[in-house]
């Protein structure tokens, strides 16, 4: 259909590079499209390989209308780790993250924040509980698959309107479901986990 085949073309793609093409190898696994994951090999002269749309709207191959506002496709211009470790934030870094996300609070007290630390090294807050949204974005045994840095990301680029097609409900939904039950369903048959959900919130953003 016409209307498919335009919205096919709203996404913007890259050269092949291995890291995101492991992402994309967990994305069909996870059951993303076929055509979608084709048209990202196909585009390669573009400049950043971004998936521009919600968890259902990548597996049915198209972007709901509901996103678009007058006619004209959401932002998709995501931005990665490197780009927000430096970057202005459009929230304050050490807002904390179940502030924004659903954390289940456990009993005890969250390790004491040094004033500074050594190069290389950084606070290890144990748990999302005890984590800001600036503390995510460095590695931590609690979040093997990184896939609370990737919600933080995804966080930012929403609010500061870099990407349109997914809104804060949306991620806040995605997590706590993740959270409670370890798992989250993006459309009926499909169940992805922690590296799938961050394979998909990596695709959306640029390296």
């Amino acid at each position: 259909m016409a209307t498919e085949n335009q919205d096919n073309d709203k996404m913007e793609t890259a050269p092949s590079l291995t890291k995101r093409g492991a992402s994309r190898r967990r994305l069909a696994k996870a059951g993303i499209g076929a055509g979608i994951i084709a048209t990202l090999e196909s585009k390669s002269a573009m400049a950043a390989d971004l998936v521009c749309r919600s968890p259902s709207g990548s597996l049915s191959h198209g972007l709901a209308a509901s996103h678009y506002k007058n006619g004209t496709a959401p932002a998709c211009n995501g931005m990665g780790l490197d780009y927000w470790k430096s970057a202005a934030w459009p929230v304050d870094r050490d807002k904390m993250f179940s502030s924004v996300f659903y954390v289940k609070m456990t009993h005890g007290h969250c390790p004491a924040r040094a004033s500074s630390h050594a190069p290389g090294e950084y606070h290890k807050p144990k748990s999302f509980a005890c984590a800001t949204l600036a503390d995510l974005l460095n590695d931590h045994d609690f979040d093997p698959a990184g896939v609370g840095r990737e919600f933080v990301l995804a966080y930012l680029n929403f609010s500061s309107g870099k990407i349109g097609f997914i809104d804060l409900a949306q991620l806040q939904t995605m997590w706590s479901e993740l959270a409670t039950s370890g798992s989250y369903s993006p459309t009926a048959g499909v169940t992805w986990g922690n590296v799938e959900v961050a394979s998909y919130l990596n695709s959306t953003h640029a390296p």
